[in-house]
């Protein structure tokens, strides 16, 4: 959880929103598969690729549509979300991509949202309304098909019934806090003290090393293949990232470790600052680096 607001503070705008006893009915039978441990994540979902796995086409402002008092739905780069109902109950929660084996061994693909809790409003209507504070424990919600090679995706119904029915927001707020961020930006050296990294292209994504001294002899590198997100405009990494701890001697040989190659992370760009988000250690706990004159 402390990583979630770390990425707050990077990314989103100050926006107060909240799901509260908005997203029941219409869920469709996904596999359980929630970032918290509250919930088992099935062999299914573990075995999504990075593409499969991302959250990025979904990622920003949505009301409800069709109905009269729409709803409002703010879905993070990081895999949170927070809603809003028209009485100002709010809830929030995460959400994921999870795999539906079918019978023939083909899969379906949802965006399937978890709640952990929220406010309740009582009394409505009534000269002495408030809130009642509950915890869902990561219940899942809903859950919306995810659209096949889709960039950006534009549109959510629930279930195979369609029941809940999200639009994307024309103003959506969450993609203004992208803007003017490209992919180009990122390329090049930055730097924070001991800890260095290289951006850089790669086929056809992108390649981010990281090396973080703890003296001229040792140290340690990561090195993670990136997919940049035009539409959130960040970099990510899923369970592909490597880290590396080396030593070296005064006759210049050396040893490498490979510590793990499952790594996930974050690399945010915002006025100039490069915030490198490690989901695997928490290392370096939201540093923030600063490109390099070439």
């Amino acid at each position: 959880m402390i990583l979630y607001e770390k990425i707050r503070k990077c990314i989103r705008p100050a926006l107060a929103l909240g799901f509260a006893g908005c997203l029941f009915g219409g869920v469709a039978a996904a596999e359980s598969a929630p970032i918290p441990p509250e919930i088992v994540v099935t062999a299914a979902t573990k075995a999504l690729t990075a593409a499969e796995s991302s959250i990025q086409p979904i990622a920003g402002t949505w009301y409800e549509a069709d109905v009269p008092n729409a709803r409002m739905l703010t879905i993070y780069a990081d895999g949170k979300y927070e809603a809003v109902c028209k009485n100002g109950s709010k809830s929030f929660g995460v959400v994921m991509v999870t795999a539906e084996v079918h019978p023939d061994g083909s899969k379906s693909l949802w965006y399937s949202f978890y709640e952990e809790g929220g406010l309740n409003l009582e009394d409505e209507g009534t000269a002495s309304p408030w809130f009642s504070v509950y915890k869902s424990a990561f219940a899942l919600r809903a859950a919306f098909p995810k659209e096949k090679n889709a960039a950006v995706q534009t549109d959510l119904r629930s279930g195979h019934d369609g029941a809940i029915h999200f639009m994307r927001d024309p103003k959506d707020v969450y993609h203004a806090t992208s803007k003017n961020v490209k992919a180009e930006d990122y390329l090049g050296v930055w730097a924070y003290g001991r800890c260095y990294a290289t951006v850089s292209r790669d086929k056809e994504g992108y390649r981010v090393e990281l090396q973080w001294a703890n003296s001229a002899a040792e140290g340690s590198r990561w090195i993670y293949s990136c997919t940049y997100n035009s539409y959130s405009g960040l970099m990510f990494s899923n369970n592909d990232g490597t880290r590396i701890d080396y030593i070296y001697t005064d006759d210049g040989s050396g040893t490498d470790n490979t510590v793990y190659d499952d790594g996930k992370a974050f690399f945010i760009l915002r006025d100039g600052k490069l915030t490198w988000l490690d989901t695997k250690e928490n290392t370096g706990d939201g540093l923030e680096l600063r490109k390099i004159p070439q």
